[in-house]
């Protein structure tokens, strides 16, 4: 080898290295200074853990300023992660031990919720963040806190911290329409997991029911936060100061509801149910509405059975979960439902979560004379003069044939009835005959199939009125088509029914004018009180149907600032042209008239008409038989509005199981509506807590006249 070619060689190899070299300090150049910055933050992001500083949630206040909803201070013992994962197994294992006993110690004899087994299962969560303590009892009391500072040597990696939850100042007030908030479970966590401005951790609470969850977006708070340096091994070195944010509580919601208002709402729906309780009429549950027809705010909403949301706080135990949905405290509550569903049905208890103001529907019964008769004008079919004779009984079809003869009730006579009168003495004969000629004509081709129905819905029978509350029923009014689609359906699920014969499916879903004759009376409708109160309130104030809302107006944490406020909002407008007169005539007879006699005529008896004029119907509501074959007792349902020039009062209340419109119903609103019209109710205070003695209401109530003819 010559030295040419030697040299030749070692110049190769310099340039190579060179090359190499060359390509290394580029790439070092280009992660150091073009990529430096980027890669600097992801050094420190891997360093730092952020933790979630809960905000506290807005208040909910009724529409006079006070709280119905509030926070309060809780005392929570939890377990520092950090310090505990610095304790050795046997430790941990011992401390939990510890702990479970000595929480168990303040407990009512038989009750020991906590073990060993669920705190593991508690830090074992995740839920929680590994970065916070997490809480294992809530609410113990300062005796409590006071042992735990003492005994701090005894209970390593145990805090105390005070937290804040909902406060409920009158229990359970307006409990439906509030709602509560619980703990999100995995469909409201991935729903809400995006939401950047307001983030969510998975052991966040939320609006699950009413108001809460309504106005989730307005009552949470903001979270803050706090920003922790980590080493490799997850273990907090320090606290980062400067990216420190101060949570911030959530905005005040303001609601239409009058606190007074509800509060007398619920005392007579409860006292009226326990006066007409009995064997034969067990009266278990019921539903009130209280409008203002001249914008559709809601002043009350009261359902029963009701629950104090004060036990939801922080967590439904089982026993508390039992007893919601009716049953007794002792169970298992794997399949609650399924229990329920193996009762007969005539035994099934009445969830106590259920708001039977606007969750539930019912057959309106006589107060629906209002709907069928605004479609028969709009059809034609009558006039507010047109006179009928009532002579007790209705004839739909020659024979004796089941349903061929209609009666009114107890087959009284009304002789000749216009519409007003009709109305007043709530003479089912009028109104079969309005249902007859519907159809009948329909049938011919005189009138649309389904004209009744669609002029009914027009005052909101079988649509959701839009209430700015989860839950609502729609209600429902019956066509040929929903009959038909029915039988069918029943054909397919089960051929058996019809002797798996499709004719006779499709001849029991065919429409008949007996079908008409019962809707034309509320029979063969369901609606909720919300759907009734609603649809008078549209007469009382002229024409005009509202969207119903339990919102006044929202104001910002920390300020009055409105951040959002009620405007009425129309659904449509309604002609009720000359009729109206007849109507209020009509409405007004039936708490006033003793000749005829009104069907509330009793029950109003020293109501202060000549400074509070106002007007009203009755409805008594057939329920159907039970397994045995047996009539159930009929539901009582009532709606009052005040008749003066600006209306401003509507009631409407339903009570399942509990006879004539006069006797449970109709009392109920006068319970409701006469501290309004005497101004009683300006200087009433809500007893201590809101509590209600229903036994005293009921006893108060046993001044009012129970009887009438509907």
């Amino acid at each position: 080898m010559n030295g040419g070619t030697s040299r030749a060689r070692l110049g190769l190899v310099a340039i190579t290295a060179l090359s190499l070299f060359g390509a290394l300090f580029a790439r070092l150049w280009f992660l150091q200074i073009v990529e430096g910055s980027s890669y600097a933050q992801q050094v420190t992001a891997n360093q730092t853990r952020t933790v979630v500083i809960p905000a506290p949630r807005g208040k909910i206040l009724d529409r006079t300023g006070l709280a119905l909803v509030d926070n309060r201070d809780s005392i929570e013992v939890a377990i520092d992660v950090q310090q505990y994962a610095g304790l050795d197994r046997a430790e941990q294992g011992r401390l939990r031990e510890r702990l479970a006993t000595t929480l168990n110690r303040t407990l009512p004899a038989g009750q020991a919720p906590y073990s060993a087994t669920s705190i593991t299962k508690r830090l074992n969560d995740d839920r929680f963040s590994p970065f916070r303590p997490i809480p294992i009892a809530e609410s113990i009391t300062q005796d409590q806190e006071i042992y735990f500072n003492e005994q701090a040597d005894r209970f390593p990696a145990v805090v105390v911290e005070h937290q804040t939850v909902r406060d409920y100042p009158y229990g359970s007030l307006a409990a439906h329409v509030l709602g509560y908030v619980g703990t999100l479970n995995e469909e409201e966590y991935k729903e809400h997991a995006s939401d950047k401005a307001k983030p969510y951790e998975k052991s966040d609470e939320i609006g699950k029911t009413g108001v809460e969850a309504q106005y989730e977006q307005y009552l949470r708070g903001t979270p803050g936060q706090r920003v922790y340096e980590v080493d490799a091994r997850n273990h907090v070195i320090r606290e980062r100061t400067q990216d420190y944010r101060a949570p911030k509580a959530g905005d005040d919601v303001f609601l239409s509801i009058d606190a007074k208002v509800q509060y007398k709402a619920e005392a007579a729906l409860q006292g009226r149910l326990e006066a007409v309780r009995t064997r034969s009429t067990p009266a278990p549950a019921g539903g009130v509405v209280v409008m203002d027809p001249s914008n559709g705010q809601v002043r009350a909403m009261a359902s029963y059975p009701t629950y104090d949301p004060r036990l939801l706080v922080g967590g439904i135990p089982c026993p508390v979960w039992r007893d919601l949905q009716g049953l007794g405290p002792d169970g298992s509550c794997k399949d609650v439902n399924a229990e329920i569903q193996a009762m007969p049905a005539s035994q099934r208890p009445a969830s106590k979560l259920i708001n039977r103001a606007l969750s539930s529907a019912y057959p309106p019964a006589s107060t629906f004379k209002l709907a069928s008769s605004y479609a028969a004008l709009k059809l034609g079919i009558i006039t507010p003069q047109d006179t009928i004779s009532d002579p007790g009984f209705y004839r739909l079809c020659k024979g004796e044939g089941t349903g061929c003869l209609k009666r009114n009730a107890g087959s009284e006579p009304h002789g000749n009835v216009a519409l007003a009168q009709a109305l007043t003495v709530s003479s089912d004969v009028y109104f079969y005959r309005i249902g007859d000629f519907a159809w009948s004509r329909a049938a011919r081709g005189a009138l649309p199939k389904t004209g009744l129905q669609d002029h009914i819905g027009e005052l909101g029978y079988g649509t959701r009125s839009g209430i700015d509350l989860p839950g609502e029923s729609a209600g429902s009014v019956p066509t040929p088509q929903s009959e038909a689609d029915i039988a069918a359906a029943l054909f397919k699920k089960d051929p058996a029914r019809y002797d798996g014969d499709e004719a006779k499916a499709i001849a029991a879903g065919r429409w008949r004018t007996g079908y008409s004759a019962d809707l034309a009376i509320g029979q063969k409708v369901d609606a909720t009180p919300l759907q009734t109160a609603n649809a008078y309130a549209s007469l009382a104030n002229g024409g005009t149907l509202y969207q119903p809302q339990v919102l006044d107006h929202i104001e910002a944490t920390g300020s009055a600032k409105v951040t959002k406020a009620f405007a009425p909002k129309v659904i449509r407008k309604i002609d009720w042209g000359t009729a109206r007169d007849a109507y209020l005539q009509g409405f007004t007879g039936a708490v006033t008239s003793a000749s005829p006699k009104g069907t509330a005529y009793d029950v109003f008896q020293g109501f202060p008409f000549d400074t509070w004029p106002m007007a009203g119907k009755t409805g008594t509501a057939q329920t159907g038989k039970d397994e045995l074959g047996n009539e159930k007792p009929d539901n009582s349902v009532f709606v009052g509005f005040s008749t003066a020039p600006e209306s401003h009062w509507i009631a409407s209340a339903m009570l399942e199981a509990s006879g004539a419109g006069a006797r449970a119903a109709a009392p109920t609103v006068r319970l409701i509506l006469e501290p309004i019209a005497t101004g009683e109710i300006d200087s009433f205070v809500i007893p201590p807590g809101g509590a209600i003695d229903a036994a005293a209401v009921a006893a108060q109530s046993a001044g009012i006249s129970a009887t009438g003819s509907d």
